[in-house]
């Protein structure tokens, strides 16, 4: 699998967290996910505990996961949530 996604609908995904999620200690919480926006304001990561997508200014974003089944089950949920 590749790591691609289009940093567009990531960042709906990021903006539906953070409009239907609840606040805690400076981070959204939404459907399993965490989205923790930097203090920069250019940078959020998305993560699910297991598998974090940095979204980074200019279009720019990097994932980090432990194994392909975490990677997966990120996928599937950032998926689910963006097509709700």
């Amino acid at each position: 699998m590749r790591n691609e996604i289009d940093v567009h609908q990531a960042l709906a995904v990021v903006n539906k967290i953070t409009r239907d999620g609840v606040k805690q200690e400076g981070a959204y919480h939404f459907e399993g996910f965490t989205v923790e926006p930097d203090s920069d304001g250019y940078t959020v990561v998305l993560t699910d505990g297991r598998t974090s997508l940095t979204l980074f200014f200019h279009n720019k974003y990097e994932f980090d996961y432990p194994d392909k089944t975490a990677l997966d089950s990120f996928m599937h949920r950032y998926w689910a949530v963006y097509g709700m």
